[in-house]
């Protein structure tokens, strides 16, 4: 059997996803200012990856999730259940 790649901006999955940094980033005490200017971004950036504008490949999802803190491994098993 196949399975088919989702379109992950519009998926349950992206869904959880954006919560979950959103509460990371909440949980660190960080406002969306402070993240972009620990990433050296815009905060629009943030505000877009949470309002799920804008999506983050694997390695984008990895520096983000541990500059809130986080295990990024078990960010993905959260995204796996």
């Amino acid at each position: 059997m196949t399975k088919r790649l989702s379109k992950s901006l519009y998926s349950k999955r992206w869904d959880t996803l954006r919560s979950i940094l959103k509460e990371l980033r909440r949980e660190a005490g960080l406002t969306q200012m402070e993240v972009a200017r620990r990433l050296g971004r815009p905060q629009s950036l943030v505000a877009k990856i949470e309002a799920g504008d804008r999506k983050l490949d694997i390695c984008q999802l990895i520096d983000y999730v541990q500059l809130l803190g986080a295990d990024p491994v078990k960010v993905m098993r959260r995204l796996c259940r």
